[in-house]
């Protein structure tokens, strides 16, 4: 039995999708009040004729990072673990709660995972916990942390988190780490690549001069369910397909959505300003912030991932990111539902 946790996030829910379609038994962990019809959409999405009856194997148990008692009662009978769960937030008003889900969750988990003799654990982690080089622009997985002002808080949360990881496997768990960059697919269009894709066919003006790396998810479902059928343990891997610039990836988007792709430049001084008025915007309507001074600054900001190490190990060919946005955009033609308020049906 393998349990998952994060199972409706992008991540979990493609790779619940690849674990039950490699013929294993699967537990999905999700909070109490979380819908799951997005999944089992995803799951017909692709495999039309057996998705719906292969998301019906799958066990879904509530439960939360912050509630050890349910954690453990999730790992009965759990032999293998992928922890996908991780809250994502760039507003200074959810920094601690990011703190404690991310850092406390995952150290309840790996504790969890010990006393239940969990055999080997696969924790997702992100490309923002390796940090930032001092030098260049080039990132590996070499590359030692450092403590910085320019790190964001969710940097800050996945770093922490990995470190609670490594203690585990100091202390006898066994593990693996991926770290990802950005991830496309199809997903909830409020978080994530999604919500890039719908800014794009909802007519974004603007296209920031940042560089980074980018990623099919579907790719890093199956690195995932490959380095934990391997005999690899106590190692970190990047999980990058290519690097592009943002404009690059509106412009697939846009191509495959129909779209008119952003026309004007942001640079540094357009994007200063704009996370600015967005801050005023919602002081004032009570509304979530679209644009916070971290992802503005990111979005100007090149860096450049290697994918040798993971390549390396297992062979893997990644998809190109056009595929991975041509997979967005029909998805999300064939289920427009999913792209308004109300898609959690």
């Amino acid at each position: 039995m393998i349990l998952v946790t994060g199972g409706t996030g992008l991540i979990g829910s493609h790779l619940l999708y690849e674990l039950v379609k490699r013929g294993h038994k699967v537990r999905a962990l999700k909070r109490e009040g979380s819908h799951i019809g997005l999944v089992m959409r995803l799951f017909s999405w692709y495999d039309p004729a057996q998705g719906e009856a292969l998301f019906h194997t799958i066990e879904w148990v509530n439960g939360d990072l912050q509630d050890i008692f349910s954690l453990e009662e999730a790992m009965h009978g759990v032999d293998y673990v992928y922890h996908c769960a991780a809250m994502v937030s760039f507003l200074p008003e959810d920094r601690q709660a990011m703190m404690n889900v991310n850092v406390e969750g995952t150290a309840n988990l790996v504790n969890a995972a010990m006393r239940q003799d969990i055999k080997k654990l696969c924790h997702c982690s992100s490309v923002a916990a390796i940090g930032r080089p001092e030098k260049g622009n080039l990132i590996d997985e070499t590359l030692i942390w450092k403590t910085s002002g320019k790190n964001t808080w969710y940097a800050i949360s996945k770093y922490g988190a990995e470190r609670e990881v490594w203690r585990a496997s100091q202390e006898g768990l066994k593990t693996v780490i991926v770290n990802p960059s950005v991830v496309i697919g199809p997903g909830d269009p409020g978080r994530s690549s999604a919500q890039l894709y719908q800014s794009v066919k909802n007519g974004m003006k603007f296209y920031t001069t940042g560089v980074t790396g980018f990623v099919d998810v579907r790719d890093v479902a199956e690195v995932m369910a490959i380095l934990m059928e391997s005999d690899i343990v106590n190692e970190r891997y990047i999980v990058n397909s290519e690097n592009l610039s943002y404009k690059e990836l509106f412009e697939y988007f846009a191509h495959y959505s129909d779209a008119r792709p952003p026309r004007y430049k942001a640079g540094k001084f357009l994007s200063e300003m704009a996370w600015r008025l967005e801050k005023t915007r919602s002081f004032i309507t009570g509304q979530k912030p679209l644009l916070s001074r971290e992802t503005a600054r990111n979005a100007n900001t090149k860096r450049y991932f290697s994918n040798e190490k993971i390549k390396k190990a297992i062979d893997y060919k990644f998809r190109p990111v056009e595929e991975a946005a041509k997979n967005t955009s029909e998805f999300f033609k064939k289920y427009p539902i999913f792209l308004t308020p109300d898609f959690r049906i």
